[in-house]
């Protein structure tokens, strides 16, 4: 899709008319993002297209038990019981703007900046509590689900960062 901007919140953007058809992903950007970007738990982005606030995402840190990945995506003597992760959190399109390519814009946005956070604060793995509908849609990006950790409607997701970096050094932060 052209015309897509993508900025860091801050207290300048008009949220109110945001709406993606899930009250606590609307709530969470309307009342909550902003509070934890000040607290630095957190850091939201919001995509716009031709000015119009289309979808946003959030990227903390994160962490993945070793016991919880493939074995083929292991990391062969690493001696530690957790590796250091990037999580991609609250991913969200507006209403106006699904199924039409956002939802891809966004997540190779996030790929871009977590190779960018990756190579100067280390995160090999990329995570995602994907919801059940959109289980498919983060498969089809590489995503796996994590071993022996299935809740209600999440199912928590991970990528190895070498099987995107390629895709994410050739796009702009």
């Amino acid at each position: 899709m052209n015309g897509l901007t993508i900025e860091i919140l801050n207290s300048e953007h008009y949220l109110q008319n945001f709406d993606c058809g899930n009250e606590d992903l609307n709530e969470f950007l309307k009342a909550d993002a902003l509070n934890n970007q000040n607290e630095r738990l957190s850091v939201t982005r919001l995509v716009f297209a031709d000015g119009h606030l289309a979808g946003f995402f959030t990227i903390t840190p994160d962490t993945l038990h070793k016991g919880r990945v493939n074995i083929s995506d292991k990391i062969t003597d690493y001696p530690y019981e957790k590796y250091p992760a990037i999580k991609l959190a609250r991913p969200a399109v507006d209403k106006a703007f699904q199924h039409k390519g956002i939802g891809r814009e966004l997540l190779i946005s996030f790929f871009a900046t977590a190779n960018f956070l990756s190579l100067k604060s280390g995160g090999r793995y990329l995570t995602v509590d994907a919801k059940s509908s959109a289980y498919g849609f983060y498969e089809r990006f590489g995503f796996k689900p994590v071993i022996s950790k299935r809740m209600e409607d999440i199912f928590p997701m991970y990528l190895d960062m070498y099987h995107i970096i390629d895709v994410a050094e050739n796009r702009a932060l």
